[in-house]
């Protein structure tokens, strides 16, 4: 399930990246210990002060130079001597812990959580970093950003990262002055002054900076509000949420870039030329398809899973489009909200029940369809009675999936769909679903998925089920393997924009504080 990384093959022409000091023999002696397994080969042709740098230089990827270019290795440094046998054992060693960390992860995913569904990738072979050493002209710094991930989502947090740790550094990131009123559109207040210096470090629109709560300032903290899940009211009141916002420190700002940067390391180092990702905490989907001469992209918001039902982090792909699919109701959902909805009724409500819904009941395997009211459904929530049986919705406008599901191959009844209840996407909150992922524009995906099939646009509405209409079986249209498309699913609480703005949301997963439990490299 996770990808390898992209190499470069060596050839005669990265050759020359070699210093003009070190013979072909002596290569090709270094060559043959790197085929043996030798790390220390390779790192043997850094120069040890290239390295001191470009390990004071790895904050750039979210890791903290301190956990590898120590106190203790400074104070050598210094002291000078016979570093070549003192000291550059050490750094070696420190330094192939830091490409690790790049590579893969200073967390194990499976430390972090059930919804973390990836495992460990395994390092670069020495033959691999050999390949890199070469491209990068045995500079470190280079070597780094070349093992480090080069995924869209990961550039785009790095990119955040590189913008507030050196507003911790040089101070132009301040504390905001307290509020004793709310403050609101055309109001003055002292405070504004530093509010808007922080919302222009932060990327928002900032023609001045004066003491003025003007439009500006207005759309800064809307948008704001809208990220913190909230109603936006413009406004930004003395223990508010807003307040709260601005009043997080910049190195925890920082903290919050870094686990998300470690997010993406269990990612594929790079993403395909055609992906979907979705990102869970900020309820976004994005498209992206650079097979063509112009790129295309899709957009549009997401209904995911909320704290108690995770949406996932992993990766998979798109496989099939079903049209009016049925809704079989998952397990977690079967015993805790329909056994609960139906242990207290009696079997005239019971028949109701599953005759407005458009319910069935199977047994297990769909083998044999059972009337609900012969069910002992309190004797299930109880546990008295086993749960060996299935309930299915028929593919109807209100059917829970709506009129479209985009079937994935995991094992956890994860996937993409439309839904019953479009109103949704126009809430700040859509953390709301029980684990699947509900799209704003499904119309527009599967026309998308379906374009190289007779089944256009207007193919798969004509099929689409009609107001009181019920559908007795879906349409399944399995897609041709050249329009199956990976999907990544990631819970990002950072990361800076198409538009310039670095943009953070709160951990409700909590997925952010199980990460930092476990990194050895914090800042």
């Amino acid at each position: 399930m996770i990808g390898v990384a992209r190499l470069t093959i060596i050839s005669l022409s990265m050759l020359t990246a070699l210093n003009a000091s070190k013979s072909f023999a002596q290569y090709k002696t270094s060559v043959v210990a790197v085929k043996r397994g030798d790390y220390s080969a390779v790192l043997a042709q850094l120069d040890l002060a290239d390295m001191r740098q470009g390990m004071q230089e790895v904050w750039r990827h979210g890791l903290n130079p301190r956990a590898y270019w120590t106190d203790r290795m400074e104070n050598m440094y210094n002291e000078g001597g016979n570093l070549s046998r003192s000291l550059k054992p050490l750094v070696n060693q420190s330094f192939l812990k830091m490409l690790n960390d790049l590579y893969l992860g200073n967390v194990d995913p499976q430390n972090v959580g059930r919804d973390v569904k990836f495992i460990r990738k395994d390092f670069l072979t020495p033959e691999q970093l050999m390949t890199l050493l070469v491209a990068s002209g045995r500079r470190s710094a280079v070597l780094a950003d070349k093992v480090a991930p080069q995924n869209p989502p990961y550039i785009s947090v790095k990119e955040a990262l590189q913008r507030i740790y050196p507003a911790c550094l040089n101070n132009t990131w301040v504390e905001i002055p307290p509020l004793n009123t709310p403050l609101r559109l055309y109001m003055r207040h002292h405070a504004i002054v530093e509010i808007k210096k922080r919302m222009s470090l932060l990327g928002y629109k900032m023609n001045n900076e004066n003491d003025m709560f003007d439009a500006e300032l207005l759309n800064a903290v809307s948008d704001i509000q809208w990220n913190m899940r909230i109603r936006p009211d413009g406004e930004i009141s003395p223990n508010g949420k807003v307040w709260a916002f601005l009043n997080v420190t910049c190195m925890d700002r920082v903290r919050q870039l870094q686990a998300d940067m470690e997010k993406m390391r269990w990612f594929p180092q790079y993403f395909e030329n055609r992906y979907i990702f979705v990102n869970l905490a900020m309820s976004y989907f994005v498209m992206s398809d650079k097979s063509y001469e112009w790129p295309r992209v899709m957009s549009f918001r997401t209904v995911n899973g909320r704290p108690a039902r995770k949406s996932p982090t992993m990766r998979d792909e798109v496989i099939r489009v079903i049209i009016n699919p049925y809704w079989v109701v998952p397990p977690t959902i079967f015993s805790e909200d329909k056994v609960r909805d139906l242990k207290d009724l009696t079997k005239e409500q019971v028949a109701e029940y599953f005759t407005s819904h458009n319910y069935e009941v199977w047994t297990s395997g769909f083998t044999r369809r059972i009337d609900p009211t012969t069910v002992d459904w309190y004797g299930i929530s109880v546990g008295r009675v086993a749960p060996d049986i299935i309930i299915r919705q028929l593919p109807h406008l209100g059917n829970a999936l709506g009129v479209l599901k985009f079937d994935l191959t995991n094992s956890f009844a994860i996937y993409l769909h439309d839904t019953n209840q479009r109103e949704l996407f126009d809430v700040p909150m859509r953390q709301l679903s029980s684990g699947c992922v509900r799209l704003e524009k499904p119309l527009d995906l599967a026309e998308y998925l379906l374009e190289e099939t007779p089944w256009d646009r207007k193919t798969i509405e004509a099929v689409m089920a009609r107001p009181g209409e019920v559908i007795a079986k879906p349409t399944e249209l399995p897609l041709p393997k050249a329009s199956q498309i990976p999907v990544y699913l990631a819970y990002l609480t950072s990361g800076l924009s198409s538009d310039g703005v670095v943009r953070f949301v709160d951990d409700i997963y909590g997925q952010n504080a199980a990460i930092r439990r476990y990194l050895t490299n914090s800042f």
